[in-house]
């Protein structure tokens, strides 16, 4: 038989203390973090599922900044396309004042100041951009569209400027200048409704104004189609935005249920961990005052 020695008794209880240490500070690790994996050891499977829940978390943070992208260059359009709306308005009230024949001609020259002042306005609206990047000259982001001396006549890029939002899902954003304010060269372009109205103006000429008061209508029907347009893409990315954010509520209650801790269970093994060291402690303490009297 062979004799269990106080030295393999003591070296016996030292590795027990050490396993129950580590078993107590994973416990309090657990339970400090919330998370019951920190480690591939912890649970190689669950590392798996883990591993592929953030890929698809990081994929949808990208699509969700897209999305943002979007929703922030819409309301710039939207608010710009106010603004286009009220220059028109402007215009035609002053153009139906101007073709009044009761008006001296030097109040028609004050109003053509103030026309070309709101052509330079539409000229600023058609070069507005955003993050850096010029919003009406399609894929050609970092050239201004418009130019005030030839305004008329500019071509815009009509490449479609789109955002991923989805693994197989594009949306486009872009809106090329000239479905905005009309072809080149088009006598019913807005810069050469403003162009001619000026110079109508100018010579005092009363018939052409009155001729030109159903031209603002032409040019106001366009800004509203572009106008509606936007506000569907606008509804498009605002429902784009809920799906992905409920589909990161979902990979993240996912993530949880592999990686999370039950605390109530947690809890009890960390007290029953604790128990079993305090009995522990508490037999190697009567180990170290056993004396040669208690062989004898």
């Amino acid at each position: 038989m062979m004799r269990v020695t106080n030295m393999t008794k003591a070296t016996q209880l030292l590795n027990n203390l050490r396993y129950m240490n580590t078993n107590i500070q994973d416990l309090q690790n657990k339970l400090a973090t919330g998370r019951r994996i920190h480690r591939p050891a912890d649970d190689p499977v669950g590392v798996g599922y883990l591993m592929r829940y953030d890929t698809e978390l990081n994929r949808t943070d990208e699509f969700l900044e897209n999305v943002r992208t979007g929703k922030g260059i819409l309301d710039t359009m939207d608010t710009l396309m106010g603004q286009v709306n009220d220059v028109l308005k402007r215009a035609k009230t002053l153009t139906m004042q101007a073709a009044n024949g009761t008006l001296p001609a030097e109040t028609r020259l004050a109003i053509a100041a103030e026309m070309k002042q709101m052509k330079e306005q539409l000229v600023q609206i058609g070069n507005s951009s955003y993050r850096g990047s010029y919003l009406f000259n399609g894929q050609k982001m970092d050239v201004a569209p418009y130019t005030s001396a030839n305004a008329a006549n500019e071509v815009t890029d009509r490449g479609v400027f789109y955002l991923n939002v989805s693994p197989s899902v594009t949306v486009p954003v872009s809106i090329s200048g000239n479905e905005i304010f009309g072809e080149a060269g088009d006598a019913e372009n807005t810069f050469k409704i403003l162009d001619d109205v000026i110079a109508h103006l100018e010579a005092n000429d009363q018939a052409a104004l009155s001729a030109d008061l159903d031209r603002f209508d032409i040019a106001a029907d366009r800004i509203a189609k572009v106008w509606s347009e936007i506000g569907a893409r606008m509804n498009r990315f605002e429902l784009l935005e809920n799906r992905i954010m409920d589909e990161q509520v979902t990979l993240e209650k996912l993530k949880g249920e592999v990686s999370g801790v039950d605390m109530a269970d947690a809890i009890i093994q960390l007290k029953i961990q604790e128990n079993v060291l305090q009995a522990a402690l508490s037999t190697g303490a009567r180990l170290s005052q056993l004396s040669l009297v208690d062989y004898l």
